[in-house]
């Protein structure tokens, strides 16, 4: 028996009251302000607006436009879009409905899995956790950066548990099994290397406890999402998807867009938070608790590697270790091999994983208060668009253009030396001249807002597509041009944007240098793509694309 097990349940009717406050204070912080004010972070916040009017347009990600993330990342904020609302309402009232749709599935795991002050904290994280303004981190900044890292983070506190911890006296395997099955679902069309990376713990643990009925309503649950999905969208859609996914899966940038595997190991600032977890199986095992610790050592992979696969690489799952610790503490006084006694092992385990996460906790959780409090003076409309007349952007950052230079050496010996270490960047020539080794630090907005200007005074590029060698292709948000047909918003490698597009514009200076070289070295080296040069300033050059 566990120590949750032997304290008290919390009233189901109180618990309910306690989670729809916290929603409700959260719906209150983020409607209060009637724009949407953005500090950091800008180039996400246009990710979001051109998948979220694209498909409020009625375009479907994958066979419209090329994106590896599923359609339920943006689908909420899409259907306030297409209603005629404002991106900034919009982004609130999507985090607002996730959240919503999610309460009772939260409701159900404080219930039924944990006790006392645990259940009210879980219920609290995962309700912030869907609804902040700001990935994670220390970082205090107003940003809708990764939100749907945090959703499919939320989906995956609510169905872990369901697994890893015994049920609490009464409860429904059918109940387990929908709420396993629909976020499993979400997650395949949401943000799929979460569905990946902890599916095989899922399916094991429910094995392993003899929740066959779980296991099977989650399969029919999981299929009956599928089927709708393919009712509306036809089996094409699912190829596309898998297209995308292969795509992103070889493309030479964002592929880990952060520390790499062995710092996510080993490295100074996860090696602690490795440790706790790695720590935390064992003397679960150690408790008698072999499911609870087979099923959390399976877990730990996903923890790891989804973590890794994230930008800015914040270990939210230490929060839910935290739970899962405290949760199975043994009841009886209980020591290990050496001597310790396991619970107050676990205890200890559990207050060195909090430490670590905390400064996430407190960002997480004041994002909406501190976006409250923001002064609007402080910001400017970036967009003259219509969907975008409630979201701002701080002033400093829109207009106060940054750039940095590469320094390049000219001495053979020298650069021979650098390009072994993999850090001079190779010579970027277009139609024979060298293009600068720089790249944008500052001031994008205003830059794209300039770029647009420029490319309006050919009349020619009136209503068509011009993709830029960058991480991504917004001009259309800005000016009278559109979207590359199929094209993609974020640069994945894909050169096929490159045969549809009717201008393409190389900037002088990139957001990503990388980015610009690859495609400057793909169209240099195209058999089948033929361009003229149509302008060529100190911002960017121009090239029309001729008929094949």
């Amino acid at each position: 028996m566990n120590y949750g097990a032997t304290m008290s349940r919390p009233s189901a009717g109180l618990y309910l009251i306690f989670l729809l406050l916290i929603l409700g204070v959260q719906a209150a912080l983020l409607l209060g302000k009637g724009v949407l004010l953005i500090d950091q972070h800008e180039g996400d916040a246009l990710h979001v607006l051109d998948i979220a009017l694209r498909m409020g347009a009625g375009e479907k990600p994958h066979l419209d436009f090329m994106t590896p993330l599923g359609f339920l990342s943006f689908a909420p904020i899409a259907g306030f879009l297409a209603a005629g609302l404002g991106l900034g309402l919009s982004v609130k009232l999507g985090s607002l409905l996730f959240a919503g749709l999610l309460t009772p599935a939260i409701f159900w795991v404080g219930l039924m899995r944990l006790s006392g002050a645990l259940a009210y904290f879980f219920g609290a994280f995962v309700i912030i956790l869907a609804t902040a303004l700001v990935y994670g981190g220390a970082d205090q900044v107003a940003s809708v950066s990764m939100f749907y890292n945090r959703w499919a983070w939320a989906v995956a506190f609510v169905i872990l548990p369901l697994v890893i911890l015994p049920t609490r006296g009464l409860s429904s395997e059918v109940i387990d099994g929908i709420i396993i099955g629909a976020g499993l679902a979400f997650l395949a069309l949401a943000k799929i290397t979460f569905f990946l990376a902890f599916l095989p713990a899922l399916l094991v643990g429910l094995m392993l406890r003899g929740q066959i009925r779980s296991l099977g309503v989650g399969v029919i649950t999981g299929l009956a999402v599928i089927g709708l999905v393919t009712l509306n969208t036809g089996l094409d859609f699912w190829l596309a998807y898998l297209g995308d996914l292969k795509t992103i899966a070889a493309a030479p940038i964002r592929s880990a867009p952060g520390a790499n595997l062995i710092t996510m190991l080993v490295g100074p600032t996860f090696l602690a938070a490795n440790i706790c977890l790695l720590a935390a199986v064992i003397l679960i095992r150690q408790s008698g608790q072999q499911i609870e610790g087979l099923v959390l050592m399976l877990a730990a992979p996903g923890f790891i590697y989804v973590t890794y696969q994230n930008w800015g690489n914040d270990p939210k799952w230490l929060v839910l270790l935290v739970i899962l610790m405290l949760s199975l503490r043994p009841h009886r006084h209980l020591n290990n091999g050496f001597g310790w006694d396991i619970s107050r092992s676990l205890n200890a385990v559990a207050l060195v994983s909090l430490a670590l996460v905390l400064p996430t906790i407190l960002s997480l959780s004041f994002s909406t208060l501190r976006h409250a409090r923001l002064d609007v003076a402080d910001f400017a409309r970036p967009f003259e668009i219509s969907a975008g007349r409630d979201i701002m952007m701080r002033r400093d950052r829109l207009y106060a253009p940054a750039k940095r230079f590469g320094i390049e050496f000219d001495a053979p010996k020298l650069r021979a030396e650098a390009e072994a270490a993999g850090v001079d960047p190779k010579d970027v020539v277009l139609f024979g001249q060298k293009l600068a080794a720089c790249k944008i630090e500052m001031g994008l907005i205003g830059l794209l807002h300039q770029l647009s200007e420029q490319v309006a005074e050919f009349p020619e590029t009136m209503g068509k597509s011009v993709a830029l060698a960058d991480t991504f292709s917004p001009l259309w948000l800005f000016g009278k041009t559109v979207p590359v047909p199929q094209g993609s918003p974020w640069f994945y490698g894909d050169m096929s944007i490159y045969h549809r597009a009717d201008f393409v514009l190389i900037p002088a200076c990139p957001v990503t240098y990388q980015a610009r070289s690859l495609v400057v070295d793909y169209l240099n080296n195209a058999d089948n793509l033929n361009f003229e040069m149509l302008t060529q300033n100190d911002d960017f050059i121009l090239l029309r694309r001729l008929p094949d």
